[in-house]
């Protein structure tokens, strides 16, 4: 079952803006940035009105209104400072869908009645009062809060031992092809999602490349593939697994159980790669991968990575991973890695920069003409790959990939 409610944000009258369409614009813009970074796939969100979002969990039976708090402290302080002039509350509605929706219309007087605790029975469903410094519910009023499980929930929900550790969920971004505007595939990601999830409580996640994840994301290649008929899969390798022989040996048996009729489709990201790799180190990976994926992709850390330096037929291209660093740097960076691109064009390497998460860098990697790119600012985490699709760059970000249009193959293009 998913559990689904709507979010109003109901902003004080003390420093409202004369035009509302300012305020809501606003509104929508720092509330929809902090959704973006803490409401994260499989979750959904989307602004369905003026000060109203929906949101959806899939996997939970239930929202946690206090897990909203941040949300609320995050619009006071954006919209009114850190003096507390002003006032914000959001009210959080659970019920089925039509009621949900019906919710996301309301106004005025009634909005402002269940903002002072007044229920005149008309809402069919659970509303809780969150402010930056309370959560209380309002309908029924004195409930419990939304989302807080009962004892018996607690005990059928009791998560497992902490030694047992975070699941790892697989998901995917696609890959896009600046130039022409088109998906030529799709590249696996590894999410870490405790079983916090099944409380509807914010887990802890990371998306990450981390060697004990790979054989994860290589377990759900052949679903991956199955999921659509065309494009590149890439999956992540840790560049140290290959060149240490005891990892190597390990992850052999998981890369011999990849679907072998589906080679042609298949490239290895091999994350970690050094600024000026050895040509002893990249005969390895090359060796080790060659047999089981048709494209080799090196990702670096590093924008002066040492093209000049790598053998030819080596890697089929080379992906610049930007820092975890302000926007100026994250900028400076594409600059760099693009300064190179007559030599990758000369040694017939395939340029690509990945986790570009603003339309600002997205659009500056496009302008530069950076021929692929990934990030958040291309797609969602996707559930299912994207494939290979044709789509214009104002469309995006991606956010579904079953709105995707289906065209014919251009896997030739990476």
């Amino acid at each position: 079952m998913t559990a689904i409610a709507c979010l109003k944000v109901f902003v004080g009258d003390e420093l409202r803006f004369a035009d509302n369409d300012t305020m809501a614009a606003l509104v929508g813009k720092v509330a929809g940035a902090y959704l973006e970074t803490t409401w994260l796939w499989p979750r959904r969100y989307g602004l369905v009105a003026p000060f109203s979002f929906v949101l959806a969990d899939p996997r939970a039976t239930k929202l946690d209104a206090r897990e909203l708090q941040a949300l609320a402290r995050d619009l006071q302080f954006k919209l009114f400072g850190d003096k507390g002039e002003g006032d914000i509350a959001l009210l959080m509605f659970e019920g089925d869908q039509t009621d949900v929706m019906r919710f996301a219309g309301i106004h005025g007087a009634q909005l402002k009645a269940l903002l002072e605790g007044k229920d005149d029975g008309s809402i069919v469903g659970r509303v809780c009062r969150i402010t930056p410094t309370e959560v209380s519910s309002v309908v029924p009023q004195g409930g419990p809060v939304c989302g807080a499980p009962t004892m018996e929930e607690l005990a059928v929900l009791e998560p497992p031992e902490e030694s047992a550790g975070p699941p790892a969920r697989v998901g995917y971004r696609g890959v896009y092809h600046g130039p022409r505007q088109v998906f030529i595939g799709s590249v696996a990601v590894w999410r870490q999602a405790r079983v916090a999830a099944a409380f509807g409580l914010t887990p802890a996640r990371v998306e990450a490349d981390r060697p004990e994840d790979d054989i994860v994301a290589l377990a759900a290649a052949a679903e991956a593939l199955a999921a659509v008929p065309v494009g590149v899969m890439f999956f992540p390798i840790s560049f140290s697994t290959i060149v240490k022989p005891g990892a190597r040996a390990a992850l052999l048996p998981h890369l011999e159980a990849l679907p072998r009729g589906s080679r042609a489709r298949l490239a290895a990201a091999v994350y970690d790669t050094p600024r000026a790799p050895s040509f002893s180190a990249l005969s390895q990976v090359k060796k080790a991968l060659e047999p089981f994926f048709a494209r080799l992709d090196l990702r670096v850390t590093d924008p002066a990575f040492q093209i000049e330096e790598l053998p030819g037929d080596l890697a089929s291209s080379v992906t610049l991973v930007l820092p975890t660093a302000d926007e100026p740097t994250r900028l400076a960076a594409v600059n760099r890695f693009l300064r190179d691109a007559p030599i990758y064009r000369r040694k017939g390497v395939w340029q690509g920069i990945t986790d570009v998460r603003t339309r600002r860098e997205l659009n500056h990697c496009l302008d530069q003409h950076a021929p692929f790119v990934t990030g958040p600012a291309v797609t969602d985490l996707l559930e299912k790959p994207v494939g290979a699709a044709q789509l214009p760059w104002l469309n995006l970000p991606l956010h579904d990939w079953s709105v995707a249009p289906e065209v014919a193959a251009v896997s030739s293009v990476a």
